[in-house]
């Protein structure tokens, strides 16, 4: 069983009435040479509303745990559920934001971000409006008419996070969106999906191997150990919104970023 450190303000989401919850989850791969377990009982609760991040060493399972709640996996044991209802399937108001940005090049821009329309044969006239303000949230107005392969890596993962936001998720999965991104970039993009994310009420669930970055963009990270992946611990992040660039700046964000590293230690991850 994990252990929980709760320093919660009243403004965060209550982790008491979960909105995903994973209970006793385990995810085993069968493999040519033998049974792989990705994931071993893991049990969470998430808030509606509340964004967590999740973190650990690489081959961990964090993007199986993601995949799983998304519905394009299938739990090997355990119950997963979102809004009381088990997972059997990708569940319709959620969006997942990748690694790789996976646009189409053939499409404009704007296209891109109409994309999810289009592939369910509905109009795309209606949207049209929103596609453009949320390209102009993240600096991208003007762009409408160029074609990925026309933009850098940082604008092409944009236009990737408004093709997810278009669709008003009242759930959005972050499998380490920014991990290909410098840092300049990568720390915009943070601000940027704060910004948009702030606008609506959205179950966020985000994967990533920067401490400092889930310490910034969530209410709790959650620390998995190595492969057979258990859940550590899960930390709450006692950190006002909306997050600036000073938040970095802040006693509390050094004390919970150095709490994480100092978990880590312990568990054998970072040594020296």
């Amino acid at each position: 069983m994990s252990a929980v450190r709760q320093t919660m303000p009243a403004s965060q989401p209550d982790p008491a009435r979960p909105f995903i919850a994973l209970d006793g989850v385990s995810k085993v791969f069968e493999t040519p040479g033998g049974r792989v377990t990705a994931i071993e009982a893991a049990s969470l609760g998430i808030a509606a509303g509340e964004t967590m991040a999740l973190i650990g060493p690489s081959g961990c399972g964090k993007s199986t745990l993601l995949m799983m709640v998304a519905g394009l996996l299938s739990p090997s044991g355990g119950r997963l559920t979102i809004g009381d209802q088990p997972v059997t399937a990708p569940h319709p108001d959620l969006a997942v934001v990748f690694q790789r940005d996976l646009l189409f090049d053939w499409q404009t821009v704007l296209g891109n971000v109409l994309s999810p329309f289009v592939l369910r044969g509905e109009p795309v006239q209606a949207h049209v409006d929103r596609a453009r303000r949320l390209l102009d949230h993240v600096g991208l107005a003007g762009f409408e008419d160029r074609r990925p392969y026309e933009l850098s890596g940082g604008m092409r993962q944009r236009v990737a996070l408004c093709r997810a936001l278009i669709q008003d998720p009242s759930i959005l999965l972050l499998d380490e969106p920014f991990a290909a991104l410098d840092a300049l970039t990568r720390e915009q993009m943070q601000l940027d999906l704060q910004r948009i994310a702030m606008e609506a009420t959205r179950t966020t669930i985000l994967v990533t191997h920067d401490i400092a970055e889930a310490v910034f963009m969530a209410d709790s990270v959650v620390v998995m150990t190595a492969r057979p992946s258990q859940i550590r611990e899960v930390i709450r992040i006692d950190l006002p919104r909306p997050r600036t660039v000073q938040t970095r700046n802040h006693p509390d964000f050094g004390r919970h970023v150095a709490e994480i590293h100092d978990l880590f230690t312990r568990l054998g991850v970072l040594h020296g």
